[in-house]
């Protein structure tokens, strides 16, 4: 006796969506906000890294210290060095922008395309907020003016920047 199976659906026949699920395109913007902040939030710390160092002075011919100025001297001169990383205000910065996007299309959004076009627009400032502070954080960084740092005052000046943190040591030139 032939066993009957259910009819196939026909792979080139239009789909139409299961009962239910009308917010189906809503759903799929926002997965794609998601994604975004996903990939932003991986991109961001992969590219941010930087180092930059200076060290005034170093070793003469007989392997003693020299200073800034070439002098022999009995003390190790100091050495700066900085490392670049992530800042937390552009996760911040993401994190609010996904979070005042959800909720202005809660509260204002009007249709599918209003919302639509919020999120999307939201997917867009990542990217951007992205870019930029990679951009603007490198720059910045190497424009940072290294050279003039004095190790006599042991310190160097390193104003808040939103968009990467910085680490400073200061230590002993070392053989």
């Amino acid at each position: 006796m032939p066993t009957l199976s259910p009819p196939q659906p026909d792979a080139a026949a239009p789909r139409t969506p299961a009962p239910g699920l009308a917010g189906r395109e809503l759903v799929v913007q926002i997965r794609r906000l998601l994604v975004v902040t996903l990939v932003a939030c991986v991109v961001y710390p992969a590219f941010i890294g930087g180092s930059r160092s200076f060290c005034p002075g170093g070793f003469d011919a007989d392997g003693g210290f020299i200073d800034r100025d070439g002098q022999a001297t009995d003390l190790a001169p100091q050495c700066l060095s900085l490392q670049m990383g992530p800042g937390p205000f552009v996760f911040a910065a993401i994190a609010a922008i996904v979070l005042l996007a959800l909720g202005r299309v809660i509260r204002v959004a009007d249709d599918l395309e209003s919302a639509t076009r919020m999120l999307r627009r939201a997917g867009l400032a990542i990217m951007i907020v992205t870019g930029l502070s990679l951009v603007i954080a490198h720059v910045w960084f190497a424009l940072l003016p290294v050279t003039e740092w004095d190790p006599a005052s042991g310190s160097f000046f390193l104003f808040p920047f939103p968009f990467a943190g910085v680490e400073m040591t200061v230590a002993p030139l070392t053989p």
